[in-house]
């Protein structure tokens, strides 16, 4: 019987210790669809581009957040790899009260004197979970 006591302590001692700090965060929420664009329809790229002209006016990122709990974060962050990787933008989008599959897009605007001829990526990032970040590249040539 005191063996028996002595498991349920240790285990409401670790139930309470979870708790007490903060929980643990095994979210399912996760990205696919992951597709690059000159514009969208409902925040959607309909095809997948990886190549872009120095003209573009503006170039789309889409993805489906899928299984989100409500108030995920999720980042997109934007990188050009000249003499070495630059950060150029970073998004930091919330799903609100939103929950289970939401369209997420971002973009950035063409620079004034065109976009910068090289290769280019966008990370996409479910913040706060333990899940690897989705890396999408792509080219303006």
């Amino acid at each position: 019987m005191k063996k028996k006591n002595i498991i349920i302590f240790i285990a409401i001692v670790v139930i309470g210790f979870v708790i007490y700090n903060g929980g643990c965060n095994f979210s399912t929420a996760n990205i696919n669809d992951v597709k690059m664009c000159t514009s969208v329809n409902d925040n959607q790229c309909a095809s997948d581009n990886s190549v872009f002209s120095q003209g573009t006016a503006e170039i789309f990122v889409s993805c489906h957040l899928n299984n989100a709990p409500n108030d995920t974060d999720v980042e997109f962050a934007w990188f050009y790899y000249g003499q070495e990787k630059v950060a150029i933008d970073a998004v930091k989008l919330n799903s609100g009260d939103n929950i289970g599959t939401i369209n997420l897009q971002s973009s950035l605007s063409r620079p004034n004197n065109g976009w910068p001829i090289g290769e280019y990526e966008i990370v996409i990032t479910i913040l706060e979970t333990e899940k690897d970040p989705i890396i999408k590249k792509f080219s303006v040539k």
